[in-house]
């Protein structure tokens, strides 16, 4: 008497062998997944304190009055073009703690949300050049109870402003 096939013994073995393999491959593509996720968050947060940062240079670059400052807010007259010439527009600056406003006259809303840090600085050293500002933005996501952060900075001197200003 001939049998083919296999036995039950052979078919347990072969899927306990199968789930083993399945198993082990699951563990190892956690951390890459978490990581994947990691990068994700932080290419967001990078790409929101450049488009923050590139608004407030420009504005900066402009700027022909500063009404008001401080290390966390400052009020300033820049330009805008208005047909063939400019106007100058007030906007306020400021950091709540969490979250970066920018406010103009008419409008005014977040700039940029999860800054951890904002931090202004002026230097007035130059003598008769317009003084040269630092501005320091941190954002913090917090993601699997870690505390990531991304720090830009940059000076701006504004081409515009006159020595001696306020």
């Amino acid at each position: 008497m001939k049998t083919t096939g296999f036995t039950l013994i052979e078919i347990a073995a072969t899927l306990l062998l199968v789930a083993v393999l399945g198993v082990s491959l699951v563990i190892s593509l956690l951390p890459m997944t978490e990581g994947l996720m990691q990068v994700r968050v932080n290419a967001h947060a990078a790409q929101k304190a450049r488009l923050a940062m590139a608004r407030i240079s420009r504005e900066f670059t402009t700027i022909t009055n500063v009404a008001s400052f401080g290390p966390t807010a400052i009020a300033y007259d820049y330009l805008v073009p208005a047909g063939a010439t400019f106007a100058a527009r007030r906007h306020v600056l400021s950091w709540s703690g969490s979250e970066l406003r920018l406010q103009a006259a008419d409008a005014g809303g977040a700039l940029c949300d999860e800054v951890g840090l904002f931090a202004l600085a002026r230097d007035d050293s130059h003598g008769a050049d317009a003084p040269v500002f630092t501005v320091v933005l941190r954002l913090q996501n917090a993601m699997a109870g870690d505390l990531v952060s991304t720090t830009f900075s940059n000076r701006i001197a504004p081409r515009n402003m006159r020595a001696g200003s306020p």
